[in-house]
């Protein structure tokens, strides 16, 4: 169904809502399953699949580490694809793999079998949360997109509360079956959800968010101050080809800088619960701290979004690493559980607003035109940190019997980027192309 782009009329679903923002919730949707199926929600299944087998911690990590090496492969690939064929075949495909991947951890019988099952799901996890939903908001959105990008991104804060549906599912069912369960859900939500997708909103007539191109409405002002020049075929928005990206020092920088904090994240998404369960705490307290962080994460999720419409982006990735770094510092020295809420407060803010800050800082960089590309290329190359993380923790937890060694070290990593953000300067824009 397209429209006229010259009539400046909305019609259908856009009479009352901009189309964009039902992508916008469609992607909040399936980014809230999935956080409860697997991304914290595996967390559950970690003392199970231990007592059942008996593997050690650093084993189980590395499985987590392989993916973050899948990750660097696969998202790149993903980027190009979506560039090409647009997001909700992307998605759609993501759904289907990543509800047979958790199926398929219900046979695991061997570690091989283990590795195998995570880097599936993590495949189809990739595809439907990962470069096609921000791919989509990006393009949808032009004015409100760093607002856009962290409403988007706010589906998974109630999804640590949301846990107890795991928990209830292992207790009840057992974690074989509960991986079934899960699995099934997955796809008769995300499958659903993902058919909202669209591509590019010039290809249905209208502007990114929600302006009107025939100076009728209050967008028109905005379209007219804005650098995007508008045409049926598309933005023209000035953009770096790949390869003019990847000879800016902005590229490396902003890649070395992600690669610090996803060290971080990356740990603690795998041992953050086992962490807590280390210093004492049960396994209630222990998962109700990561269901607080992952509530007050949405003051990074939004305020990050907002933040970067307002303010130097470098400046708020340096505040959003400094304060992933006061979290670890804290984390380290937790002692009594009222401990976790300035942990959470400061952690889930940094987490959280991450989340927008990267899509905003890809596509205000280097451009929208090859926007999937050049955020797959940033994710791959942030490899490194995503591997050394959750193995470094498993591994000195193995030797030490204690994580905090490790999360100083985490912290220091996150300290240590803080002062890069600064050398990370937009590329000038004589070196943009016309999309």
């Amino acid at each position: 169904m397209k429209a006229d782009v010259g009539s400046g009329q909305r019609h259908g679903i856009f009479n009352r809502v901009f189309y964009g923002w039902y992508i916008v919730a469609a992607g909040m949707g399936i980014h809230l399953w999935i956080s409860i199926a697997w991304i914290y929600g595996m967390q559950v299944f970690f003392a199970p699949i231990v007592q059942t087998f008996g593997w050690s911690r650093a084993v189980i990590s590395g499985a987590f580490a392989l993916q973050r090496l899948e990750g660097s492969i696969i998202t790149p690939i993903e980027g190009f694809l979506v560039d090409r064929f647009g997001p909700r075949k992307l998605i759609l495909a993501g759904a289907t793999i990543s509800g047979a991947g958790l199926i398929s951890m219900s046979f695991l019988q061997s570690i091989w079998m283990f590795y195998a099952a995570v880097l599936l799901i993590s495949l189809g996890n990739s595809a439907s949360v990962g470069i096609p939903r921000n791919w989509s908001i990006v393009h949808w959105f032009h004015r409100l997109r760093g607002r856009a990008l962290g409403i988007g991104a706010s589906g998974a804060v109630i999804s640590g509360p949301l846990l107890i549906i795991v928990t209830w599912l292992v207790e009840t069912l057992g974690w074989r079956m509960a991986f079934v369960v899960l699995g099934v859900a997955t796809w008769c939500i995300c499958i659903p959800l993902g058919l909202v997708f669209r591509s590019k909103p010039e290809q249905y007539g209208y502007l990114p968010d929600g302006d009107l191109p025939n100076g009728n409405g209050e967008g028109q002002s905005q379209v007219e101050a804005s650098p995007i020049v508008h045409a049926r075929g598309g933005s023209s928005e000035g953009s770096l080809t790949v390869l003019q990206a990847l000879r800016t020092r902005a590229f490396w920088i902003v890649t070395l800088v992600f690669g610090a904090q996803t060290m971080g994240v990356s740990g603690l998404m795998v041992h953050m619960i086992p962490y807590f369960e280390s210093i004492g705490f049960s396994s209630a307290q222990a998962a109700s701290a990561l269901g607080l962080y992952t509530l007050l994460s949405v003051f990074g999720r939004l305020g990050g979004g907002w933040a970067m419409d307002v303010f130097d982006r470098r400046l708020v990735l340096a505040g959003l690493l400094a304060c992933q770094a006061s979290a670890f510092l804290i984390l380290a020295n937790t002692t009594s559980y009222w401990h976790v809420l300035p942990f959470a407060l400061l952690y889930g803010t940094a987490f959280g607003g991450m989340i927008p800050s990267r899509g905003m800082i890809v596509s205000t960089y280097f451009g929208t035109r090859s926007f999937g590309a050049m955020d797959g290329l940033t994710q791959s190359a942030t490899v490194v940190g995503g591997m050394v993380g959750p193995v470094l923790m498993g591994w000195v937890f193995d030797t030490t019997q204690s994580y905090v060694s490790a999360i100083y070290v985490l912290a220091g990593v996150a300290a240590f980027a803080v002062p890069l953000t600064f050398l990370a300067r937009a590329p000038r824009p004589a070196l943009a192309t016309e999309a």
